[in-house]
């Protein structure tokens, strides 16, 4: 099992709140909304967003994800992985084409 540096859980949650508050500015919804629709108490929201909490519970990250419809990777700054390996995909078939048509141009040049 890794270890966990001391000030990881608190860089954690800084990230938490931060994309938070982000997910809040682009709804434009209030902490009242963000506890009404992730059915958590408005007192824990805010709580957790004004830092008072320093190590939220997994239950009431997955419902604020659930409730902003976003997966739990997206609020804890990681990207989706879909996207990433979709992104890779696409440069390893342009790539593959690439290698493709060069090899078609030498083997018309050698004949």
């Amino acid at each position: 099992m890794t270890e966990i540096a001391s000030d990881e859980p608190e860089k954690l949650t800084a990230i938490i709140i931060a994309n938070i508050w982000k997910e809040l500015a682009k709804r434009n919804w209030t902490l009242k909304m963000l506890s009404d629709k992730s059915d958590l108490p408005y007192e824990s929201v805010k709580k957790l967003v004004n830092l008072k909490i320093a190590r939220p519970s997994f239950m009431s990250i997955w419902q604020i994800s659930n409730a902003f419809g976003c997966s739990l990777d997206s609020l804890v700054g990681r990207e989706d992985p879909s996207g990433n390996i979709l992104n890779r995909v696409s440069e390893s078939t342009s790539e593959i084409y690439r290698i493709l048509r060069d090899m078609d141009k030498l083997s018309q040049h050698s004949l």
